[in-house]
């Protein structure tokens, strides 16, 4: 059950980030790009620090960026715990995206970006 809420909570919040993406690309990218660093100065891991480079790389191409955001793989998965974009939702605009009373519908396939 946690599990499954935990995935409902992440798919709600790509969705919303990628309609943030679409809508306030410069935004996104430099509330991301000043996360990264604070990101790895908490963490410790080669793998980790690869996570952050390719957000990194990817921050400079949106639909790059979309498309990572997008992806449903396992590597997608493990990559979007470790996403740079605290901070691109106020606390109120989070609070609706995860109650559901916000429209962040968007297909979370690279098809859909």
């Amino acid at each position: 059950m946690i599990i499954v809420l935990q995935n409902q909570t992440s798919i709600k919040l790509k969705a919303a980030t990628l309609k943030k993406i679409e809508s306030e690309y410069s935004f996104v990218v430099e509330v991301a790009r000043k996360n990264i660093p604070r990101i790895s100065q908490s963490i410790n891991g080669d793998v980790l620090d690869d996570y952050l480079s390719k957000w990194e790389d990817a921050l400079s191409d949106k639909s790059v960026l979309m498309n990572l955001v997008a992806d449903n793989s396992d590597h997608g998965f493990d990559m979007w715990q470790i996403n740079p974009f605290t901070g691109i939702f106020s606390p109120k605009e989070r609070w609706n995206i995860l109650r559901g009373k916000t429209s962040t519908t968007h297909r979370l396939t690279p098809d859909g970006v």
